[in-house]
């Protein structure tokens, strides 16, 4: 071959590798681009409800590549947005919150929805959309109360000694998560009076008559996946005291009210966290009732405190009827949105239980220690969530998830 010959098969070689590459660049290039519309249906039972600050996000399942919007309009009662994305399998995540009324108070809560391995393929008659439900969720999924020893002792004399309760609360899930912000909750109403309260929010929120919040900015009280923590009523070494109780002062937190009443002043250990008060009640200080006659949550709560007492109080009537007399009457406490509710735990006594006051979608079943009221062989013992697998077991029936009657976790 001479010189010309082979310089002229070389050109032609290069330029077919070249309209090979051309040809590789158009196909990536030419993928078609599709206009996919999200359509966003709100929770069911609430009542004007606005959805705010939603985000789609659409990530392509072959790169990882993600495509945003935060568009949404309302349409015919469904909120839309498009994102225009290659046409590809995606996840499609949409995050945002959701404005309602309760009881005349406008209420925000967190919503989400999730689809997997959603196709999105280029049609000029057919339309490329998601149809996604929102549900409400909670920014501290996954803690769940663990314990709760509301009994209290004997002393070696016989007498009753309740300053020694405490409540343990888990991590469930599989991440660190952070206390700050969650709160505890007592129920106003019990579960060995039933009323027929007006107006009925039950399925909407829970009575409480007090709230307390773990201290923090965000992220200062970690817990680890599959720790617990306890917090005191009361943090000292309740020992010294009555021998036959335990030492709390090295609890993680404790309860501490300022008292209003100089007779019932509540201790403070310098050495352990505070709780904070939003409200409480009573004049002097917390606990637990003794007998089990409450219930108790983890929430949390997605307004300020001021906000908070201001807005969210709560007057029911019922007819209380005692024998052939009955009385109008009224309560006063504060509603706390089911939406905010983390995990709910009823308890009571089986001579003298008479309804859950949550709603059931919170919990359906109820726990407890001792049979009858007042019963003497309560003391020392408490409910405590059972394990399967190294997980504290939550299927919203404390029937099922707790041991009841069982032996406080710290004379373990």
């Amino acid at each position: 071959m001479n010189k010309f010959k082979f310089f002229a098969t070389m050109l032609a070689m290069s330029a077919i590798g070249a309209s090979f590459v051309a040809c590789d660049d158009d196909d990536d290039n030419e993928i078609p681009m599709v206009n996919h519309v999200v359509k966003l249906t709100v929770p069911m039972g609430l009542q004007d409800v606005t959805v705010d600050d939603a985000t789609v996000t659409m990530t392509n399942n072959e790169n990882g590549k993600e495509y945003t919007s935060s568009q949404f309009v309302l349409v015919n009662d469904e909120y839309v947005d498009t994102v225009t994305v290659p046409q590809g399998i995606y996840s499609v995540n949409v995050r945002g919150k959701v404005s309602y009324m309760l009881d005349g108070t406008k209420v925000s809560n967190n919503v989400k929805s999730t689809q997997e391995n959603v196709p999105v393929n280029y049609s000029a008659t057919i339309e490329s959309k998601s149809a996604m439900a929102l549900v409400t969720y909670n920014a501290k999924e996954g803690f769940v109360i663990s314990e709760i020893f509301f009994t209290g002792t004997l002393t070696p004399e016989g007498k009753q000694y309740s300053d020694d309760q405490y409540i343990k609360i888990a991590n469930n899930s599989d991440s660190t998560l952070y206390l700050d912000g969650l709160a505890i909750v007592e129920s106003e109403f019990l579960t060995t009076d039933k009323q027929d309260y007006t107006p009925d929010l039950m399925n909407e929120a829970m009575s409480i008559d007090a709230i307390y919040l773990f201290p923090g900015s965000g992220k200062d009280y970690p817990l680890e996946a599959g720790k617990e923590i306890l917090v005191a009523v009361n943090a000292k070494d309740h020992r010294e005291f009555n021998a036959n109780s335990f030492d709390l002062s090295k609890a993680d937190f404790e309860f501490y009210d300022d008292a209003e009443n100089p007779d019932f002043q509540d201790e403070q250990n310098p050495n352990v966290p505070d709780l904070m008060n939003w409200y409480d009640y009573s004049y002097s200080y917390f606990g637990f009732h003794n007998r089990g006659f409450k219930a108790y949550a983890l929430a949390k709560p997605e307004c300020d405190m001021e906000t908070f007492v201001k807005d969210y109080l709560y007057t029911a009537t019922y007819v209380f009827t005692f024998g052939e007399y009955s009385f109008d009457m009224d309560t006063e406490c504060y509603k706390l949105p089911n939406s905010w509710i983390v995990d709910a735990v009823n308890l009571s006594v089986e001579d003298s239980y008479q309804w859950n006051v949550t709603a059931s979608s919170l919990d359906a079943g109820w726990a407890h220690c001792g049979s009858v009221d007042h019963d003497q062989n309560r003391y020392g013992k408490s409910v405590i969530r059972k394990k399967d697998g190294g997980k504290w077991i939550d299927t919203n029936n404390s029937t099922n998830d707790f041991e009841s009657d069982a032996q406080a976790s710290l004379f373990k």
